[in-house]
Parts: structure tokens; C-alpha cells; sequence
């Protein structure tokens, strides 16, 4: 069995495992430095990741070695390993809904070092407090190069760009990918959507191919890139993301996507920085992108009470109804997150089963009744997010108000989370008060979506 360490990372306390593991074999670099690394960047990846999507790259028993490379694959969902007071931001693909991960403190970071989440994508738009993507806040350009080809053409490319980007008054912050080339980023101001920006790209890189066809190209042809820099202006898009800079690669030795200066790109033996690298600018608070760290203003990321307050008025009903965005609360050890079960008298008398999770209480409402009975299946649908002061709430809702009737606390105590992958299956063990409608002994509920029933589910006891 592994062994376990706590230790903690700002409030949070976190639970590692196996800190000597070599996740870079040709540079011993183990899990415990890159878990360092994370926390050590923390105050200068997180205003660039903040609000973000997280999409992590992850090698779990490492990179490998040139003849023998590490298995790796990507992660959209928040694993369901994850602490439960990791944010989540949500986006319906043509597949499903998935949860992605928001780094909004360096505890995330290290949770990620801890997965072996290496690299971290993300796109180039953020979360609103509604929930929703807003419109990008940035541009960027990666400069990839074909055969025959090197950093120092990608520096010679980032300088036309940059030459454009000026002409339309933007600042351009190039970043060397710690893999092959370079990207540029440029500040918006988010007036205009992901197609839009993909648009102004793409014929930026058409008119560089146009003017520097002999080192440009801007087709997507891979058998069109030999001796040329190809300007992937694709990563605009909102479904596209790219790595984050001070990211990690999962290359054989630990580069990073380091931030650099125009005047480092000048230097006829560029080259790409290592950990140890950016750890020694970091800490001498040399930042380059700063600027583009604060040309982003200080809105929450995501606020899941907006639907829960839109549908409220705390004037006229006696139902909490906090004003501040929830945040998720750290949990000591042997503490479990909350659960509550009440008896709603209103139109149609019905049961609201709700788990916190998030810094919120996920809801359901149960047409009839939490089944008691094990392999017996009840509706559920899935309503909006409740606060976590609703977990106490019993009370009359006032004619005319939303959810008008009588509200009984039916149960209410902790639970253990056996599974949680939103939109698809929940499995919770609930242990309710020796009084309450659960019978005083615990019970294991599975929530699992019903195909072709929208947002409904169905709950099942055993």
C-alpha cells in the first residue's frame, strides 16, 4: 500500500502518495519536486489559469525514456479522487457534460502534481459568475515548426507578428513552449466571441504567408510545414485549448512554456528553459507576461447560487439566500461533507435530496420519497444549486414564491462519497440521525443518468 502524507497548501490540507516517485527518469526529477515546482509558480500560473477550464495531461507512471516513452492520455472530467472543495466549471459537449477542474488556489496545483496532471491546457476564454463561457480575454499564436526548422525562425516569425499586432494596438507576450516552438499572446477586451478572434487570426496568418512565404505557412497540411513555421491560429477557437504558460511538458526532461522577453528572442542560441530555469526567474520575481496577468479584472470565476438567487426573492421568502458567491470549505480529517433530505409540501408534495459538493448543496427533487429498500429505483430530477445554509432550513415558503409550502427536515446528517462524475453517476453512502426518515442506519444511494430524460435521474438503494 502506498504511503500517505499530509501536508498543507495554503488552508487546504492535502493527502500525497509516493513523493519519491521518479515521474522524469533522465533527470530524476520525482513527484515531491514537481509538486515544489506547482507551489513555487503558484502566484504566477494562477491569475492565467484563473476562471479557466483545466484540461490535464497526465502520465501516471511518469515520461519514460526515449526508447521506452510513458503512457499518457488527457483528462477533462475532475477525477473523482479529486478533494471535494475543487471548484468545477461545466460545459456541454456533443458527448455529455463534462466537469472540468478550476485552479483557483495553489492547493489545486499540487493536487494536479499529485494526479501526475503534468501539463495543463486550458482555452483562451474564462467562466462568468452565471456559470457561462464569456468571450475570450486573449489571442494567442503558437508558432510550431516543421523539419529543418528551430526556435530561432519561430523568433523571426514572432517578430512579424508582433510588427502586426502592434500596428492593430495590441501587445504581444511570447512564451517559448518547452516543447518545439513558441506561442504570442495579446490581451482583449472581450467584446468579441472565440469565432471572431479565430477569424482576425487566421488572416494574420495568411497575410504572413502572403509577405514570408519562404518560412511561413499558414495551411493546417502537415506535408506543407518542411522548412517552414507554421502559424496555428486554430487555438482561437473555443473548443481548442493550449498549455498554460509556466506549464510543465511532458517532454524527457522538465521544460517549461516560460514566459520570455523580445529581447531574449534576439539571442542566436535561444533555447527552451527548464524547471530549474524559470524556478531561478520566479523567485528573483522576474515575470514577463505579468502584464497579461493584469489585464484580467478580479470577477469570480463561477458562482453557482446565480440560477438559486434568479429565482428567489429574500424579501419576500424565508428561504436563505445568501449574497456572496459560495466557496468550498476545507475539510479536517475523518470530516464528511453534508447531506440533507426534506419534506416539501408544495404544489405536489415531493422530497429534495441534496449533497454538498462544491461549496454548494447539489439538488434533486424525489417525487416519492428516498427509496428504502434495496434495488428499488425512484425518479430524481436534478434542480438548481442550493446553499449550504439551506442544509438547516425548515419553514413556510410564501404564496406566490417559488417553491410555495411547507419544507420539513426529513434527514439531514454526512456522507461518504464513493463516486462522483457529474451528469453521469453519483454514489453516496448517507448516515443520517438516529430519528430521521433514513431509519438511523446507513444507506447507499446511486444516482445515475437516465438516457434520453434530459437532466433527470434515477436514485436507487441498496
Amino acid at each position: 500500500m502506498a504511503r500517505r502524507n499530509t501536508f498543507k497548501a495554503g488552508e487546504r490540507s492535502l493527502s500525497v502518495t509516493n513523493l519519491d516517485k521518479v515521474l522524469y527518469p533522465e533527470s530524476g526529477t520525482t513527484k515531491a519536486d514537481v509538486i515544489h515546482y506547482y507551489l513555487s509558480v503558484a502566484d504566477v500560473i494562477l491569475p492565467l489559469l484563473r476562471g479557466r477550464p483545466v484540461t490535464r495531461k497526465r502520465w501516471v507512471d511518469g515520461v519514460g525514456t526515449a526508447d521506452k516513452p510513458g503512457d499518457v492520455f488527457f483528462r477533462k472530467d475532475l477525477e473523482d479522487s479529486a478533494p471535494s472543495w475543487i471548484p468545477v466549471g461545466k460545459i456541454t459537449h456533443s458527448s455529455g457534460v463534462n466537469r472540468y477542474p478550476l485552479a483557483e488556489e495553489p492547493a489545486v496545483l499540487a493536487w494536479f502534481a499529485q494526479v501526475a496532471a503534468l501539463e495543463l491546457h486550458v482555452p483562451q476564454w474564462r467562466f462568468g459568475r452565471n456559470g457561462q463561457p464569456r468571450n475570450p480575454d486573449r489571442l494567442v499564436l503558437d508558432l510550431d515548426p516543421g523539419p529543418h526548422v528551430g526556435l530561432v525562425e519561430c523568433a523571426q516569425v514572432a517578430r512579424w507578428c508582433r510588427d502586426i499586432l502592434d500596428d492593430m494596438g495590441m501587445d504581444t507576450y511570447p512564451v517559448t513552449s518547452g516543447s518545439k516552438g513558441i506561442h504570442l499572446y495579446a490581451p482583449l477586451d472581450g467584446k468579441h466571441n472565440s469565432d471572431a478572434i479565430s477569424a482576425v487570426a487566421k488572416e494574420l496568418a495568411r497575410a504572413l504567408e502572403s509577405d514570408h512565404g519562404d518560412l511561413v505557412v499558414s495551411d493546417m497540411k502537415k506535408a506543407k510545414r518542411t522548412g517552414k513555421v507554421f502559424v496555428d491560429w486554430s487555438q482561437n477557437s473555443a473548443s481548442k485549448t493550449t498549455i498554460s504558460p509556466y506549464s510543465l511538458r511532458g517532454r524527457l526532461h522538465p521544460t517549461v512554456a516560460a514566459p520570455r522577453t523580445w529581447e531574449e528572442l534576439d539571442d542566436p542560441d535561444l533555447a527552451h528553459l527548464s524547471m530549474d530555469d524559470v524556478l531561478e526567474r520566479v523567485a528573483r520575481r522576474f515575470n514577463p507576461i505579468a502584464p497579461l496577468s493584469d489585464s484580467e479584472d478580479d470577477e469570480p470565476a463561477v458562482d453557482r447560487l446565480t440560477t438559486y438567487r434568479s429565482m428567489r426573492d429574500p424579501k419576500k421568502t424565508a428561504e436563505p439566500v445568501p449574497a456572496d458567491a459560495p466557496t468550498s470549505r476545507d475539510f479536517g480529517e475523518g470530516e464528511l461533507p453534508s447531506f440533507v433530505i426534506q419534506e416539501h409540501d408544495a404544489r405536489r408534495l415531493h422530497w429534495d435530496f441534496r449533497l454538498e459538493h462544491s461549496g454548494v448543496l447539489v439538488s434533486w427533487a424525489v417525487p416519492k420519497s428516498p427509496p428504502l429498500e434495496k434495488d428499488t429505483n425512484r425518479l430524481a430530477v436534478m434542480t438548481e444549486d442550493h446553499p449550504l445554509e439551506y442544509g438547516t432550513f425548515e419553514g413556510t415558503i410564501a404564496k406566490g414564491e417559488y417553491g410555495a409550502g411547507e419544507v420539513r427536515i426529513w434527514d439531514s446528517g454526512v456522507y461518504e462519497i464513493e463516486k462522483w462524475r457529474e451528469g453521469q453517476e453519483i454514489i453516496a453512502i448517507l448516515h443520517g440521525r438516529p430519528d430521521g426518515g433514513l431509519g438511523g442506519v446507513p444507506r447507499r444511494y446511486a444516482l445515475i443518468n437516465a438516457p434520453g430524460m434530459g437532466d433527470k435521474k434515477t436514485g436507487s438503494s441498496d
